[in-house]
């Protein structure tokens, strides 16, 4: 467990996933069947495309195999398939051309590894010791498919990390900032105290041009879209209230038979409940009772409601008994009359029985086997089936009484049948083939069928796999299908995506292909007036200096970590205080509200430098645990992907 624990944490978060699927395997122990999902096939199309090279269908359905019975969403198993045709088609590859390839030696050399922990895993779990061989064979044999996979991203995360390196002072900065503390005096001129100043747009673009490196842009898409609502007609609405209308006849032709009220509810898929304590029932359903009638049928927002009693006790809420497991009934009614002629004594029987103490909840308890507590007395013995076996119960201790309900309700969703489903998939069909491939021919698409056109963007998070996030185009719920197509689909694509209630139909409408984020001239000009006013003020500023509208105040413990200082939330002011290494000494600094001037009076805590050399491995320990997340991340994104997949593979 510790040697697994170790590779968790160092092989990145694909890695990381993929060694935790072992151990869900050995929990599992199920075989992968792959021929027969080969066979639901009919196509062999091309899913995927990595540097140009075809992911073919049967070879997608292989990958999903790996992760179909492990215990994840589905989102997660497609992305498995996905990071594993990357692996693959790429990342094996280019590994293998700077030598860290994975060879022969390599997979008997984790087999060896592989085999203990496994053994050692099956062994926990009480599995006979004839069995655990074979089932360590079975396992490697099923997990083959990912185990060149983890050994590769494992050889690349240790090169990856190994360019780690930490200097006495980066460990120092941490231990200050650590254990330090500091108390001192400010003063603070408002930006909103000084005239207002002149930002020309020459100044603007040429910041702009100087700052632009730091602006990437990742080709976000603007999208255009169409929901379909998928909505019950007036026919629908129709249909559901008179099956709720029907079953409620046949509650009241019922005449109170608790057995033909529970069948009319469950022929329209209500329920039947635990008993309840009376005082815990909805008021609307408690006054219904009192008056001797059902609750309902009502329709509530898009909901038929109706409760029907069906039995209402008053009893014990607990029962505390004895109880002795038997192999069959036969033995169980045995036992039954032998403790009868002997007083209900446990330990005056001949042949010993497995005897344990056991308490039940009537709220918790369904109802057969509240029908088997609700009239038993203290001393009672009876039989019944505890833990689905046969056993002997004997009731030692009651409860306190209270009043019980047992109801059948029904809750029946007004839903949109499968006609109304079937019109609506064929107007979206029609709006898809009248859509074209321009945002002109999308827009007169949907003013003939009467929908509005809405705009939406997918950004490069939105779509990225593998970041522990949920993606999705903002905008619209349940959008991940959205996201992963549209960073490979090209402009003029059009697509329609189902999601609850409702289908999509999107339009890649364009693709912003500038190397740089655009300029955004407001931002740029905030930014250099504030520049030119800190200029002014900071001429100057100073600690004495009476300069109008300045604000002046005290600060105490201020620490690298804390977000204000003496109630001003800067950033750049606090990482200036806990930077001070001289007290004393005058230090100005530009913040988002205003200029400040501060003075360290003290510096609180010591560092030994003694420490600095024996924290210094941690501090590398760290770090290269950090780099050793990102390293699979940081060569699969380098690989050219173009994901052709459909909505049911994604």
């Amino acid at each position: 467990m510790a040697s697994l624990n170790t590779l968790r944490t160092k092989f990145g978060v694909v890695l990381s996933i993929l060694i935790g699927l072992v151990l869900v395997a050995f929990i599992l122990g199920d075989q992968l069947s792959m021929q027969n999902r080969q066979s639901e096939i009919p196509q062999d199309e091309t899913l995927m495309t990595v540097n140009g090279e075809e992911v073919k269908a049967s070879k997608y359905v292989q990958y999903q195999e790996t992760f179909r019975n492990a215990n994840l969403s589905e989102d997660n198993k497609s992305d498995f398939a996905y990071q594993t045709a990357i692996y693959d088609y790429f990342s094996a590859p280019a590994l293998a051309n700077v030598g860290l390839g994975v060879e022969e030696a390599d997979i008997k050399s984790y087999a060896k590894v592989y085999s203990q922990q496994a053994a050692e895993m099956y062994k926990m779990y009480g599995w006979p010791a004839d069995q655990i061989e074979m089932m360590v064979q079975n396992q490697w044999i099923s997990n083959l498919p990912t185990i060149g996979l983890n050994l590769g991203y494992q050889k690349f995360s240790k090169v990856y990390s190994a360019a780690n390196y930490v200097n006495r002072l980066e460990v120092e900065d941490a231990l200050r900032n650590d254990k330090l503390s500091f108390d001192g005096r400010y003063v603070m001129v408002p930006y909103k105290a000084m005239p207002a100043v002149e930002v020309s747009q020459e100044e603007i673009d040429a910041y702009y041009e100087a700052n632009k490196l730091e602006n990437k842009n990742f080709g976000a898409r603007t999208l255009r879209y169409v929901t379909f609502e998928i909505a019950p007609t007036a026919d629908d609405m129709a249909a559901a209230e008179a099956q709720v209308m029907a079953a409620d006849k046949a509650v009241a032709e019922a005449n109170g038979d608790s057995n033909a009220i529970k069948q009319a509810v469950r022929a329209i898929g209500g329920k039947v409940d635990t008993y309840k304590l009376y005082s815990s029932v909805a008021g609307n359903i408690q006054e219904a009772i009192k008056a001797g009638k059902n609750y309902g049928p009502v329709l509530e927002g898009e909901t038929w409601k109706a409760s029907y009693l069906v039995s209402d006790v008053t009893a014990p809420a607990t029962y505390e008994f004895e109880v002795a497991t038997m192999s069959n009934i036969i033995e169980a009614n045995k036992l039954v009359e032998t403790l009868k002629a002997n007083g209900g004594d446990f330990t005056k029987l001949e042949t010993a029985v497995d005897l344990s103490n056991d308490t039940r909840e009537m709220v918790k308890m369904n109802e057969t086997d509240a029908k088997n507590f609700i009239d038993k007395k203290v001393g009672d013995i009876f039989v019944y089936t505890y833990n689905h076996k046969p056993a002997v119960v004997k009731i030692t201790k009651l409860g306190d009484k209270e009043r019980f309900v047992l109801i059948a309700n029904i809750e029946k969703s007004v839903k949109a049948s499968e006609l109304t489903n079937r019109n609506i998939v064929n107007s979206v069909d029609k709006f898809v083939q009248e859509a074209g491939n321009t945002v002109e021919s999308f827009n007169e698409a949907a003013n003939n069928a009467h929908y509005q056109v809405l705009v939406t963007t997918a950004n490069r998070n939105d779509y990225t796999p593998m970041q522990g996030r949920t993606r999705g185009v903002r905008g619209i719920a349940n959008s991940r299908n959205i996201a992963v197509w549209a960073y490979d689909a090209p402009i003029g694509a059009v697509k329609s995506f189902h999601g609850e209630n409702v289908i999509n139909v999107v339009m890649v409408a364009s693709i912003d292909e500038n190397e740089y984020a655009a300029k955004n001239d407001a931002m740029i000009k905030m930014t250099l007036e504030r520049g030119k006013q800190y200029d002014a003020i900071a001429s100057q500023l100073a600690m004495g200096a009476t300069i109008e509208g300045a604000e002046s105040g005290e600060f105490k413990g201020v620490k690298f970590t804390d977000n204000n200082v003496d109630g001003k939330y800067e950033s750049a002011l606090v990482g200036a205080v806990a930077a001070t290494r001289t007290t004393g000494v005058e230090t100005k600094v530009k913040g988002n509200t205003g200029a400040y001037v501060f003075v360290v009076d003290a510096i609180n805590g010591d560092i030994d430098p003694a420490t600095i050399d024996t924290e210094r491995t941690p501090e590398m320990t760290q770090r290269e645990s950090e780099l050793s997340r990102v390293a699979v991340e940081a060569i699969t994104t380098k690989a050219k992907v173009e994901d052709l997949r459909g909505e049911g593979e994604i």
